[in-house]
């Protein structure tokens, strides 16, 4: 019993910290989203918190801006969001992640975005680069935690995007783009001297 006693003593606080600096990355955790470590979830009702995304749409090349965001009056300690297809497959990469979070490499390097402190948090964005394919409707998915860690909701998500494909490639800064109209008047320039030259000749 005393040594029942000891273990439990060592073990509680780690249980009820859980994972405060972000959740382990193994094929587990990135694959359910589940919280690792955490007591039984306590949480009753839909969910404090709603994921904003900038578009209704994603192209490849453009980025997206993502925010976890909870209702007035609510905090959140800890979340982990992923962008997942109808296949529930998780895509694309997040970056420009702000002070409080992190990238985690679940699936693919930066597939994921987490806390990595247990501060209370009403609002964190960061950008989400899309795949280059045609992968169909995809939505934001989050885990997150509230505070303490028997209280998250898993499951919570964005408005679906669809693709839309853009024909125009992605250019790096200060690069601008040739207009169309410059090879036509090179066209037209050719075939007027051209026509100068054979009258010159016949």
């Amino acid at each position: 019993m005393a040594i029942r006693r000891v273990f439990l003593a060592v073990l509680l606080p780690y249980c009820i910290i859980a994972f405060p600096t972000g959740p382990p990355v193994n094929r587990t955790v990135c694959t359910s989203m589940s919280p690792s470590g955490h007591p039984s979830n306590t949480a009753t009702g839909p969910a404090p918190y709603i994921i904003v995304v900038s578009n209704d749409t994603y192209t490849a090349g453009q980025p997206i801006q993502v925010t976890v965001r909870a209702n007035p009056g609510v905090t959140f300690a800890g979340f982990f969001v992923q962008a997942r297809n109808q296949s529930d497959s998780a895509l694309g990469t997040f970056s420009n992640v702000p002070q409080g979070s992190q990238v985690l490499a679940c699936t693919s390097a930066a597939g994921a975005w987490s806390h990595n402190n247990k501060n209370a948090k009403t609002e964190i964005t960061a950008t989400w680069m899309p795949p280059s394919d045609d992968l169909g409707s995809i939505a934001f998915q989050a885990t997150i935690v509230k505070g303490p860690e028997s209280v998250y909701w898993e499951g919570v998500r964005s408005q679906p995007l669809s693709y839309v494909y853009s024909a125009t490639p992605s250019l790096a800064p200060g690069v601008e783009s040739t207009p169309s109209s410059k090879s036509a008047v090179s066209s037209s320039i050719f075939l007027l001297t051209f026509a100068v030259f054979w009258a010159m000749v016949a």
